[in-house]
């Protein structure tokens, strides 16, 4: 069964999505970054804020929400030429949902005119590089993530061209 047949991708919309884009972009945090974050970090993640955090979000860019059967199981951020956010829950992990939000997200950027875009993943992420190594996305750079009790977790910097 392909993608477009077993889930279906939608807009999210500002004053409308913010709340399920928070929860689900919490959840996927806490089944991605086990042994990769502090466990603190993660105990610590508060609805509220993100929900904030994303009202905001919504309102400077694009986000595509993936669905089954009327459930979030994944979502993509871009804003200018970056791709801010993109996470699929683990249980819907290799089934193309990445791959299509990513390609949304990477339309909704050549359509402002950029060539390329960038995205930032946490260097230790390795299922997410190789993902994005498949995709076309070659590593630039890498920087500390910016917390500020933790400043050898680093993230990787990757570059995509657009069609």
């Amino acid at each position: 069964m392909n993608v477009l047949t077993r889930y279906q991708l939608r807009m999210a919309w500002p004053d409308q999505d913010e709340d399920l884009i928070a929860s689900l972009k919490i959840a996927c945090w806490r089944e991605a970054y086990p042994g990769i974050l502090p466990q603190n970090i993660l105990d610590g993640l508060d609805l509220r804020r993100s929900t904030m955090e994303w009202a905001h979000a919504l309102r400077g860019g694009i986000a595509w929400i993936a669905e089954q059967a009327g459930s979030p199981v994944g979502f993509g951020h871009s804003s200018g030429d970056e791709v801010t956010t993109l996470y699929v829950r683990k249980t819907d992990h290799r089934h193309g949902v990445g791959r299509e939000l990513l390609r949304h997200c990477f339309d909704e950027i050549a359509c402002l005119g950029h060539d390329t875009a960038q995205l930032w993943v946490l260097e230790e992420n390795e299922r997410a590089r190789y993902f994005y190594e498949r995709m076309g996305g070659k590593p630039t750079s890498r920087r500390p993530v910016g917390f500020a009790r933790y400043p050898r977790i680093m993230e990787m910097r990757y570059e995509f061209k657009l069609d």
